[in-house]
């Protein structure tokens, strides 16, 4: 039995980029045997896209032993796996027959853990992408750590990797320039905050019209995750379900009313579709299940200032019930859902008491939309 500073790593870390990210310069310096850990194996979490550890006599997990760690090593690693509610607790490690004591990371009682086994390979094919976004949003910031947490730094970290991925796809350009991505240069990313949502500033230099590039520009943006919003519609009643709720941004900004008339919308969570997200959180803030659905379309919120990009949903919806007081007690949401005749939610967007872009664009598309959706869900 040998023993010193050392870590047994399985799941995600056994994945070079990951075990790089978390890492970082003490990559290099690492003493790394390929081996396993007895009496446990990796199951998927409910979570996100990585494996926790459930005990099992039959099994043995396998993973890598990294001998006489750094003491700064072991606090990357640390810092690291905390982000995700697992602590460190020793085992007995099998290298090719000889057996070390070591540490591994096991998952707190935070972790909601399957039945089902995690695989590596699977893994890689499928959510690698997602979760290597994951980790080199989480490490941006060690060691610090954000300013909330472990649970809302991976919170926001996972919206803001399954926002990136998302934002790569292609887009039309038939008015604007076909620059695309190439014409952008010199980036250089910094993060001033991180909580729910992040703070950079970035500098840049960017391609001119005049054929140049321009001077490096010094920008603010809040980084988050992607969004979406519904307006469920009964096209036999013609009625609408809008909902309230107090928000921060006009806390901040000193409106006298902070309590906003809004559609139901909310953030993307892991890689689920936009319109499984809208079911979800018609689910959440009304209770209620969506029938049909409809795109309008997707838009950045304001992109001078925000990477949030939504998109916008019309859904069909029996709206015989009343309303009602609904939201996430996790997440202290206090909402309050009202059914209400078309006619009299276009009067609230003419009175200006609709004053936000999902509810205007919303009302504004069921308007355009309504004859021929009637047609088809009437």
């Amino acid at each position: 039995m040998s023993g010193a500073t050392n870590i047994f790593v399985y799941g995600t870390l056994r994945d070079q980029d990951i075990l790089m990210t978390a890492l970082g310069p003490e990559f290099s310096d690492a003493d790394v045997r390929v081996g396993t850990a007895r009496g446990v194996r990796a199951a998927k979490t409910a979570a996100g896209p990585y494996p926790g550890l459930v005990k099992d006599a039959d099994a043995a997990a396998p993973g890598l032993l990294l001998r006489n760690m750094s003491d700064e090593a072991v606090a990357r690693l640390v810092y690291f796996e905390a982000c995700f509610s697992f602590d460190l607790i020793e085992v007995e490690v099998d290298c090719a027959g000889e057996m070390f004591r070591a540490e591994i990371f096991w998952p707190n009682d935070e972790v909601d853990l399957s039945a089902e086994d995690w695989r590596l390979e699977d893994w890689q094919q499928s959510e690698k992408p997602l979760f290597l976004a994951m980790a080199r949003d989480v490490m941006a910031v060690y060691p610090d750590g954000g300013h909330k947490g472990p649970m809302i730094l991976r919170m926001g970290a996972m919206r803001r990797a399954v926002a990136s991925l998302r934002a790569a796809g292609v887009q039309p350009a038939d008015l604007r320039s076909e620059f695309g991505r190439d014409g952008i240069h010199q980036l250089h990313r910094r993060r001033n905050f991180t909580g729910f949502f992040a703070a950079e500033t970035l500098n840049f230099r960017f391609r001119t019209f005049g054929g140049g590039l321009s001077e490096t520009v010094d920008r603010e943006v809040m980084v988050t995750g992607d969004a979406v919003s519904v307006l469920p519609w009964d096209p036999v009643r013609d009625t609408v379900l809008l909902i309230e709720q107090v928000r921060a941004a006009p806390v901040a900004r000193g409106d006298s009313n902070p309590w906003s008339l809004e559609v139901i919308a909310g953030l993307l969570d892991r890689m689920e579709t936009p319109e499984d997200a809208a079911r979800r959180e018609a689910q959440e803030e009304a209770g209620l299940e969506l029938g049909r659905m409809e795109k309008i379309t997707s838009f950045y919120s304001s992109p001078g200032a925000l990477t949030e990009n939504m998109t916008c949903f019309l859904a069909e919806a029996d709206l015989s019930g009343e309303g009602g007081i609904h939201g996430l007690a996790s997440e202290a949401e206090d909402i309050r859902s009202m059914i209400v005749p078309f006619a009299t939610a276009m009067a609230a967007l003419e009175s200006g008491e609709a004053a936000n872009a999902p509810i205007v664009v919303s009302l504004m598309a069921l308007a355009a939309r309504k004859e021929r959706l009637e047609a088809l869900w009437g």
